[in-house]
């Protein structure tokens, strides 16, 4: 394979042929590429035989499923993706300009952060001057992670992973969690007075946090630990006011929850934060970004902010 240089590159690669690079990805097809693109199927022949002269080498290949992206298809099609949510942002920063802000800020957060947490985050962010615009999205962390990774996030307030050097991620902590047990108000009546009792915890209906997610690894953790299985959920659920209307519902509902958010709960659903403590700490909340980000600054500072509150 020769590899065509700098020049080559900047000089006849333009934004378009990555767009036409992802659909094929998407679509495997020339003839779907070329439908859903509005184009005649010639044109997306041509157009990817220009971009694979580009680039010198084949970036597709047909399979059995139809197109499969070469080893160095893969390499571009990754750098494509890069770019093209890149001059997305470039557009919303732009757009932003004109709104009369000074660009936008992408933020992500896990459902399980404090009323506190929030309010000191946007006490700090909506008093930065020049003012900027934000765009929050909310989910667990292992999506955070990957939107953080693929630029789609400027950064992320979530759970502390084990990301390795060289994952091009740079993480602050920022406090620990305690997990607690809250349970419905008959149930917690019951249970008050007793030990760490699994046989009863185990016989009421449980609510966990989604599959997969690290609180939930905990779960199972803490679980093994004591020698039971896992029960089976009645509900898999992050969102607070989903959890705090169950718990109202059902007379021997039980939970796990980060012990602020268990305040929170409680309060919100007349349940009770169970007096038994798990002897176990959850992956610490912390601020993730990208080694790479253009504003890491302006991310370091949210983690200042957050930081001496939690002390």
């Amino acid at each position: 394979m020769t590899t065509p240089t700098l020049q080559r590159l900047s000089s006849r690669l333009k934004l378009r042929h990555f767009m036409l690079l992802t659909e094929l990805d998407r679509e495997r097809s020339i003839s779907r590429t070329a439908q859903r693109l509005n184009l005649a199927q010639p044109t997306v022949t041509r157009a990817l035989a220009e971009i694979e002269d580009i680039f010198m080498t084949p970036l597709f290949v047909r399979g059995r499923r139809g197109l499969e992206a070469t080893p160095a298809g893969e390499l571009v099609l990754a750098r494509a993706r890069n770019a093209l949510l890149d001059a997305s942002a470039l557009e919303q920063d732009l757009a932003s300009l004109t709104a009369g802000f000074q660009g936008v800020l992408r933020v992500g957060v896990i459902p399980f952060l404090s009323n506190d947490t929030h309010d000191t985050l946007w006490r700090h962010l909506l008093g930065l001057r020049p003012a900027l615009g934000f765009a929050v999205e909310e989910a667990t962390t292992d999506r955070l992670l990957e939107a953080v990774k693929s630029r789609r996030l400027d950064c992320a307030i979530c759970r502390f992973t084990s990301a390795r050097a060289g994952s091009g991620l740079v993480q602050q902590h920022l406090y620990p969690q305690e997990p607690r047990l809250v349970a419905s108000r008959a149930a917690a009546r019951r249970l008050a007075r007793r030990g760490i009792d699994w046989d009863a915890f185990t016989s009421l209906q449980w609510i966990l946090p989604p599959q997969h997610s690290p609180i939930r690894n905990m779960i199972h953790a803490i679980f093994a630990s004591a020698g039971q299985q896992v029960p089976a959920p009645v509900l898999e659920a992050y969102a607070q006011k989903t959890v705090s209307s169950v718990l109202r519902q059902l007379p021997d509902a039980i939970t796990i929850l980060p012990d602020d958010i268990a305040l929170e709960v409680a309060e919100s659903s007349g349940a009770s934060v169970l007096p038994q403590r798990l002897q176990w700490n959850l992956p610490p909340v912390g601020v993730v970004r990208r080694a790479d980000l253009s504003n890491a600054q302006l991310v370091d500072g949210i983690a200042e902010a957050l930081r001496p509150r939690q002390r």
